[in-house]
């Protein structure tokens, strides 16, 4: 074979095992960045693969839910004055600001441990963000977090601040015939009864705060107004010209409303395509 052709063979198959690693790496580090962006996983690879285990969990929950909500309701109807008065609850939720881009779900799930500490009067200090975020898997700037392993994170103090009789678990929305009802319900039992300080996971381009900037986005809800249709989220974003100081009152709404907290999760729901838990409560 001629020389130069062989040489020239050879430089076209190094330049080809170049080129590959790089294009390789320029997608995975798009994907990287994705998750970062949004600060939310699309995939939760361990939901996935366990997500019957993980339904009977939400089904069990959402069968004791109804009942506390039945008994609540016919106590309502027993009185004249109860029948009367706003659904308003409230509970203590510190605010965190996100330390890095992809650790909303991070701070978020540190606002729910304050929550317990509160409750609880446990001396135990609440866990650093970086150190709650190596305990779930989220890295500073790494990837975004997964629902199933922010569960499992916040439950791992369950005996420290003494919410063990109610541990986190996951759940979806889209799935239901009526899914703001079941946010909706969800959410204003486990806060009347100041059982957990529920986390959303949320498209924020359907939040009013967000003025149209779009990202997955976890939150913590701290308060509901059945009156004015209102979640109270605390939000841990570090972009705070959006945060209101972190904490503010956000329409519920439907999920065919233009905006609102219930359009808001059921949109990060499907584009997960339910695949990474919109709900930890």
């Amino acid at each position: 074979m001629n020389k130069k052709l062989i040489k020239l063979v050879l430089v076209t198959i190094i330049s080809t095992a170049l080129i590959i690693p790089i294009s390789v790496f320029a997608e995975t580090e798009t994907k990287a960045n994705d998750d970062i962006s949004t600060g939310a996983a699309l995939n939760d690879p361990n939901y996935i693969q366990n997500e019957e285990y993980y339904n009977s969990l939400e089904e069990k929950r959402d069968k004791q839910t109804e009942r506390e909500e039945q008994a609540f309701q016919k106590k309502q109807a027993m009185s004249k004055v109860a029948a009367k008065t706003n659904e308003h609850y409230t509970i203590s939720v510190k605010y965190n600001k996100q330390q890095y881009s992809n650790f909303c779900g991070v701070a978020a799930g540190r606002q729910s441990l304050s929550f317990h500490k509160l409750k609880s009067g446990s001396s135990d200090k609440l866990p650093s963000q970086k150190h709650f975020g190596n305990t779930i898997g989220t890295l500073p700037n790494g990837g975004g977090t997964k629902s199933t392993f922010l569960a499992d994170g916040l439950n791992k103090y369950k005996y420290v601040y003494k919410f063990s009789g109610n541990p986190y678990i996951v759940g979806n929305i889209a799935k239901y015939s009526k899914p703001a009802v079941k946010l909706e319900t969800r959410v204003k039992t486990t806060l009347r009864n100041k059982k957990t300080a529920p986390i959303l996971l949320t498209r924020t381009d359907f939040i009013e705060q967000y003025r149209g900037t779009k990202y997955r986005h976890y939150v913590t809800v701290s308060g509901y107004d059945k009156n004015a249709d209102e979640f109270r989220l605390v939000d841990p974003n570090h972009h705070t010209e959006f945060t209101k100081g972190g904490t503010y009152w956000s329409k519920l709404k439907t999920t065919v409303s233009k905006k609102g907290v219930a359009r808001a999760v059921y949109e990060a729901d499907k584009e997960t395509k339910g695949s990474n838990p919109v709900m930890v409560w």
